[in-house]
């Protein structure tokens, strides 16, 4: 169910600006709904807003522009698929890894366990087309640049199974990887982008508390399709975003 958010921010004449990919969508739909400013640079949305040059993705000059004439903060949802990438799905060579911040998470019995710092090594790999448009983003901020945790994992596989896009994980088994190793990719990737954002001076935003279970999940009520929170996760995203603003 969608609440009511304070009227000072409905009366905002300058609109929120989050860029970035897929999650952008649930933030953008909460402000529709609730008639919030807020101004959607999805990636998705948007053929030609990012070009390649020399084999680094580069934003598109209108792109430019907008961040550059928007004085307030601006919210990064860039990237965020990375982990879901190397783990949504069983690799052909099934691991896992023990992730030291939370060293007694259950392992995979089926499953070679590999270094964390190898699968480390990886994930960072697939990050590196996202940090660079984030530093590109960062350098065009004229305010505060703020970036936005992914939303967690949801743990019941049962459920996921119905929404997955499995053309979208060629050559992955088809079948979900277990919760406990998807929350553990899924805390490894927050861990590196977190670290990159401390680095640059962005601040990093953690995933709304209420969404999380007791035991890191995402609650059942912002579940959207496996891969994406739904419009309600959105709007306490939205939330976090207004007090920032």
């Amino acid at each position: 169910m969608m609440s009511t958010l304070p009227h000072a921010l409905m009366d905002m004449q300058q609109p929120i600006l989050c860029i970035g990919h897929s999650h952008v969508v649930s933030v953008a739909q909460a402000a529709a709904a609730l008639g919030i400013p807020f101004k959607a640079l999805n990636f998705w949305e948007m053929p030609g807003a990012i070009a390649l040059e020399n084999g680094v993705p580069r934003l598109s000059l209108q792109v430019e522009q907008q961040l550059r004439e928007h004085p307030g903060p601006v919210f990064s949802m860039v990237g965020g698929a990375a982990h879901g990438v190397l783990g949504m799905l069983v690799h052909p060579r099934r691991f896992d890894f023990v992730l030291p911040a939370e060293p007694l998470l259950p392992l995979d019995p089926a499953a070679e366990v590999l270094p964390a710092l190898a699968v480390r090594r990886v994930l960072e790999s697939l990050t590196v087309e996202y940090l660079a448009l984030m530093s590109q983003v960062h350098r065009l901020c004229a305010g505060q640049m703020c970036h936005i945790e992914s939303p967690p994992p949801y743990a019941d596989a049962g459920r996921m199974h119905a929404d997955m896009p499995w053309g979208m994980y060629p050559g992955m088994c088809h079948e979900i990887s277990p919760a406990a190793f998807r929350y553990k990719l899924w805390r490894l990737h927050s861990q590196i982008i977190g670290e990159w954002c401390s680095e640059a001076g962005v601040l990093f935003v953690p995933c709304p508390p209420e969404t999380i279970d007791e035991s890191g999940f995402m609650r059942e009520p912002y579940y959207g399709d496996g891969a994406h929170a739904n419009v309600a996760y959105g709007e306490l995203v939205l939330e976090q975003m207004r007090r920032l603003v």
